[in-house]
């Protein structure tokens, strides 16, 4: 699973976490119809990843939403 908060800012339209074995992938993208982020980095885990969020776009634990995986990137 995956975890998403939508802030509808301009340059930040979106914000996707995704789990690998090597942490945690922290996604922007810019707009809604953005075929794949313009920005991404990788956290140690969960926690981190969203606390990156906080610091960075000003989220909350609540504003965060458990969705399915994507897979515009590839295969996992």
């Amino acid at each position: 699973m995956a975890y998403e908060v939508v802030l509808n800012r301009t340059g930040a339209y979106r914000i996707l976490l995704e789990s690998y074995p090597a942490g945690v992938y922290v996604y922007v993208f810019e707009s809604e119809s953005a075929p794949g982020p313009y920005r991404d980095w990788l956290q140690d885990g969960l926690e981190m990843a969203k606390r990156a969020g906080t610091q960075d776009f000003d989220t909350t634990e609540t504003d965060w939403r458990e969705v399915p995986d994507e897979y515009w990137h590839g295969t996992k």
